[in-house]
């Protein structure tokens, strides 16, 4: 079974890499048998005594262990209990004005997917690593795709509408291009135009508004004006498409790219560059 993950040793004496450390303060934080509201460690990534009393005090109460030593290894027993102990973090307790995925979302998402941190990350630094989440105008980043449009449509604007309704793009054009193609579509038919986009930081296609939670392509469209509703739509979406989740939780990149990216994954070595950026997030 996937647990959330450390690359090197947090607590007393060892390396705490800055988003280790945010990791083990974000799991701390979660677990009520020794962190009450208002006792909060802050999560900075930095290891200091608040952090390892609190790591001693997890491993005596819950661990169990005869001497807690106040360190949290990469595969021993206190990570593994922090992961299946701590509850996961509410979304929207989040600050909803983030404009990207804070290593608390990350962790949140983590536990409630039971897979790695780092391959959530992936996802994300492949899908939106150069334009993020947001745009310059604060809009949620899309990426319009005008065969999607057609089939929606049944092919009626493929003649009068070409530049919106047609094949698939070979070149998609700029980011703000986007927003234009997309306000074009809706003049045509808004629900389909809504569901031809793909938002957010983690890119998930309007289409999929149901399987990622919301109740219409309006609420969908919605909820991707903020980092906690993106990250939301990735958690339910990834839930309801089983496919999806065992891939993500046993990183068979090639077989996530497909059915998260499409057929037609290897023409951009979508399955390689998750593989590449899932190396990175684990080591960074």
């Amino acid at each position: 079974m996937s647990t959330v993950k450390i690359s090197q040793a947090v607590g007393a004496g060892q390396v705490n890499k800055y988003r280790d450390v945010k990791t083990i303060q974000t799991l701390l934080n979660s677990n009520r048998v020794i962190t009450k509201p208002g006792s909060e460690l802050k999560v900075d990534g930095l290891i200091g005594d608040r952090t390892i009393s609190r790591i001693r005090e997890f491993q005596e109460k819950v661990v169990r262990l005869k001497n807690p030593d106040g360190i949290v290894s990469p595969y021993g027993p206190t990570i593994r209990n922090l992961h299946n102990h701590s509850s996961p973090i509410a979304l929207e307790q989040t600050n909803s004005n983030d404009k990207s995925v804070s290593e608390e979302l990350y962790v949140s998402a983590a536990k409630a997917l039971n897979c790695e941190v780092a391959a959530i990350k992936s996802v994300v630094i492949t899908e939106s690593q150069i334009t993020g989440p947001f745009d310059s105008y604060g809009r949620p980043t899309i990426l319009y795709e005008r065969h999607i449009f057609s089939g929606l449509t049944n092919h009626k604007f493929d003649g009068s509408h070409p530049e919106i309704s047609g094949p698939k793009y070979k070149k998609y054009g700029t980011v703000d291009a986007q927003y234009k193609k997309l306000q074009a579509a809706m003049e045509l038919d808004k629900g389909a135009a809504l569901k031809s986009a793909s938002w957010g930081a983690f890119q998930i296609m309007g289409g999929n508004f149901s399987s990622a939670g919301y109740a219409s392509i309006d609420a969908f469209v919605e909820g991707m004006q903020t980092i906690n509703g993106q990250t939301y739509a990735f958690v339910n979406h990834i839930k309801n498409t089983p496919v999806l989740l065992h891939a993500l939780q046993n990183k068979n990149w090639a077989r996530f790219a497909r059915y998260y990216n499409g057929e037609s994954y290897k023409e951009n070595d979508y399955d390689t560059k998750l593989s590449a950026n899932y190396n990175y997030a684990l080591h960074h």
